[in-house]
């Protein structure tokens, strides 16, 4: 049995004072009042360790847990067990847990430390808390963020996600390539159109564009301005073309500065997470069909936290055309 705390084991009324004044009591046979004037306690504290000692020996000097025998407000095993399989398959933060379970986010997060998982970097990445540097435009269409994402193709069959790594037929040399996510992202709401395209060149870049623009309008959304990295593509002409012909406004990030198209760079990060790496699929054609769902399920249902838990599609609902409504 050890202390409830960490204590000096010479100072006054931890268990070596605890002895001497029972010592006191039954040993030199001093009243339990003397005994608490020489200590400078009340009479029931030298009352209470003498019972104890007496009840327990050594140990019943020792500091008990103040923990209630019985906890009737306590998290149900239930409920424990469902908030820390969604930080093991979703890997989310307390805050989104907490919504989508109806705990409070500080118990989230207090469950989670008690299993060892309070931090998402004991697993795939760094969540050291940090002061966010946020900036929001205040209207559907004043921003979109456009980037490209680079993934693997599948071979027939799947992967090494499924095989292994080393298998000879499925250790990605076979000349399946690459697919090429274009995503253009609005600022305020956060809506998302996105098309998986054979490469990046400037053709490709424009014509997603003029498609995406039309897609945004179609939604009630006019594009005033197109936030791209420095890319190639995005240097051309066909793309300050393809922006102009839409009347769109071209502006570029500063070099080697991601963070500045951050909302494209998170819907990305959250494609990885929650639909590129969320299941092993075994063909390209499986993965890009489950695509349009999850398109789908990211502007009209899935909730943000950026957006207060809203879906993208309740933000913009105002300024859907009649026929959306």
């Amino acid at each position: 049995m050890s202390h409830a705390r960490s204590q000096h084991p010479n100072a006054p009324l931890t268990p070596e004072g605890r002895r001497r004044m029972v010592d006191c009591v039954l040993v030199k046979g001093w009243t339990v009042e003397a005994t608490a004037e020489r200590f400078q306690v009340d009479a029931k504290t030298v009352r209470k360790w003498r019972n104890r000692f007496l009840a327990e020996g050594e140990q019943g000097l020792l500091d008990r847990s103040s923990r209630p025998h019985q906890s009737p407000n306590r998290t149900s095993r239930p409920l424990r067990r469902r908030i820390i399989r969604l930080r093991c398959k979703r890997r989310w933060g307390a805050d989104r847990i907490a919504f989508e379970t109806g705990v409070a986010a500080s118990t989230v997060q207090k469950i989670l430390n008690q299993e060892g998982m309070g931090r998402l970097d004991r697993g795939d990445r760094a969540t050291a808390p940090r002061t966010a540097s946020r900036y929001q435009w205040g209207d559907p269409g004043d921003l979109i963020h456009v980037d490209i994402k680079k993934l693997a193709g599948i071979p027939p069959g799947g992967g090494w996600r499924i095989h292994g790594r080393g298998n000879d037929g499925h250790h990605g040399k076979g000349g399946y390539g690459y697919r090429y996510i274009h995503s253009a992202v609005d600022d305020r709401s956060r809506l998302v159109y996105s098309e998986i395209l054979s490469d990046e060149k400037a053709a490709t870049a424009a014509g997603f564009w003029t498609r995406a623009a039309a897609w945004f309008i179609s939604q009630g959304i006019t594009s005033k301005r197109v936030l791209t990295d420095n890319g190639a593509c995005y240097r051309s002409g066909l793309w300050h073309r393809a922006c102009a012909a839409t009347g769109t406004r071209v502006k570029k990030t500063r070099p080697r500065r991601p963070q500045t198209n951050g909302k494209v760079e998170r819907f990305h990060r959250i494609l990885l997470e929650e639909w590129a790496y969320i299941r092993p699929w075994t063909s390209d054609d499986q993965r890009h069909h489950a695509y349009t769902g999850f398109i789908h399920f990211y502007n009209r249902h899935r909730p943000h936290g950026s957006l207060g838990w809203a879906t993208p599609a309740s933000i913009i609902k105002d300024n859907l055309p009649a026929e959306h409504n």
